[in-house]
């Protein structure tokens, strides 16, 4: 039998691959992976597998934990990342943005394989895309694709390597009168987001991305960081409810010793209620 999938050779596209049925000789039907076109990303399909690289993943992981972690008491608000968003608009190019901030969302928690923007009733608000080494066209083709698609804020962030170290620089665009306009930093070098009420930035060597709440000034914490906290939380909780298994034991013993105690008055002829 002929295995069911054939690797990428060595002249397959460093931009990924997507997995295509094809019926063998012998009859059997099997899937090769098709390389994928540089532009694929622009408007992926279900079942592409799109080269990113290790540090575009901790990148975007961090800011969706962080995001999401920071509008979980918000049900109409939602943080997605990878999902595919379809315009409803003739034409045009539908990426799977990294982060998408949605607001006014029905029903936050529903999986989801894609994000219809005509059925749902919005859109997002602000969309970050991290820039990949393997593609190119978050700083071009997607701009106009957001600008026509009618999203409010656009950020994007690109990584590089100046002495061996990751940084991280962010640029950004406001939809004012139906143009992409840049986002000029403050004195503190943020760019703000009205949409969400969050200032981005990276920090003074360029080492992490940094995201303050506006109203409260208070920086968000990265995934790391919440993650160890939400391991302490956990490790409190289970101590208290060991705490509260042990106080309803020893509380059961006390109330049997109480019972032995009142049957053994009883036996001698004194009512335990009046001792």
């Amino acid at each position: 039998m002929q295995p069911n999938t054939a690797p990428v050779g060595s002249d397959a596209s460093p931009h990924g691959w997507r997995e295509v049925p094809v019926r063998y000789p012998d009859g059997t039907l099997g899937y090769r992976e098709q390389p994928l076109a540089p532009d694929a990303f622009l408007d992926p399909q279900e079942g592409d597998h799109l080269i990113q690289g290790t540090e575009h993943e901790f990148c975007v992981h961090d800011l969706a934990v962080r995001l999401r972690h920071h509008f979980r008491n918000d049900p109409t608000r939602a943080v997605y990342s990878d999902v595919k968003m379809k315009w409803g608009i003739a034409g045009l190019k539908e990426p799977a943005p990294d982060i998408a901030v949605i607001p006014d969302i029905r029903d936050r928690d529903r999986p989801r394989n894609s994000f219809r923007v005509p059925s749902e009733g919005t859109r997002p608000s602000l969309i970050i895309e991290v820039v990949s080494p393997y593609q190119d066209g978050d700083e071009t083709e997607k701009v106009e694709i957001y600008r026509r698609a009618g999203i409010s804020e656009y950020l994007i962030l690109k990584t590089f390597e100046p002495v061996g170290v990751v940084g991280y620089s962010i640029q950004g665009y406001r939809l004012i009168g139906g143009g992409y306009r840049p986002l000029r930093p403050d004195a503190r070098g943020l760019l703000r987001s009205r949409t969400t009420g969050l200032d981005f930035g990276t920090e003074p060597d360029h080492r992490g991305v940094v995201i303050v709440d506006a109203a409260s000034g208070e920086t968000l914490l990265d995934a790391a960081a919440l993650e160890d906290l939400w391991r302490q939380e956990a490790a409190l909780r289970w101590q208290a409810e060991q705490a509260r298994q042990q106080e309803a034991v020893l509380r059961q013993a006390a109330d049997a010793r109480a019972d032995r105690y009142a049957r053994r008055l009883r036996e001698l002829g004194i009512d335990p209620d009046t001792t």
